[in-house]
């Protein structure tokens, strides 16, 4: 008889919305892309806050990349200097230094932002771990670097990380829909969910064109109770359309 396991994989992004752990606490390991190709100015190195005055704004980590860089999360170089971290804990305390628990979770965040970290990789990592360690998350995770994977291509890297993970199930965001090889899935008797996870308005804040923007995870540690942040997150799991 086949164990049932459920694979979530995702990037190692900088301080994730809640639908990132939402995910992760669903899966039975958690695989983290630390070798794959890196983005400048996305979600690997920027994600919203609210400013005091109510507005989503991007928290953005500096880092060295030009346009014509090819590099992965474990190769692209935080760019220190006036922007990181200073300016970046500036922007933070800004926000949030009237906020109920700004005093229990900031020294943890400042000591993270302010360490060497030379890749970004290894700085989002770390703020994930500390948000696991937070909320009691104990999905294994592991990197993908450290699987054997060869020169598999990258419409199959996901299908080959389920394959060498033995998963049942991959638990996919409803965006992969249109790349996804399901028939290759299927081949491999391993079943897709396409998961999806909202919050309502009053977690998120408009930016200046209105539009309403989920927060990153650290809005939620700052301003409301744990429970109420793990309650939100272990939400049930509905199938994307």
């Amino acid at each position: 008889m086949t164990l049932k396991k459920i694979v979530g994989i995702h990037q190692p992004n900088f301080l994730p919305w809640l639908g990132y752990f939402h995910k992760m606490v669903r899966s039975d390991e958690f695989v983290l892309l630390d070798n794959v190709q890196f983005s400048k100015n996305s979600i690997g190195n920027r994600s919203y806050i609210k400013r005091k005055d109510g507005y989503a704004a991007y928290l953005t980590v500096p880092v060295r990349l030009s346009k014509q860089s090819f590099k992965n999360y474990n190769e692209t170089e935080i760019d220190f200097g006036p922007r990181w971290p200073e300016k970046g804990l500036n922007i933070v305390k800004d926000a949030y230094q009237k906020a109920p628990f700004f005093k229990t979770i900031y020294p943890f965040v400042a000591d993270i932002f302010q360490k060497q970290h030379i890749h970004i990789a290894a700085l989002n990592m770390e703020l994930i771990q500390f948000v696991r360690d937070y909320l009691d998350i104990h999905t294994p995770m592991i990197l993908s670097s450290t699987l054997n994977l060869g020169d598999v291509n990258k419409s199959d890297l996901v299908l080959e990380i389920n394959k060498q993970r033995h998963a049942t199930t991959y638990l996919s965001g409803g965006g992969a829909r249109a790349y996804n090889d399901e028939n290759s899935f299927n081949a491999n008797n391993i079943n897709i969910i396409y998961t999806k996870f909202s919050i309502d308005d009053i977690y998120k804040a408009p930016d200046e064109n209105k539009v309403f923007e989920n927060l990153n995870v650290l809005h939620f540690m700052f301003n409301y109770e744990k429970p109420l942040i793990k309650e939100l997150i272990y939400c049930p799991t509905t199938t994307a359309n």
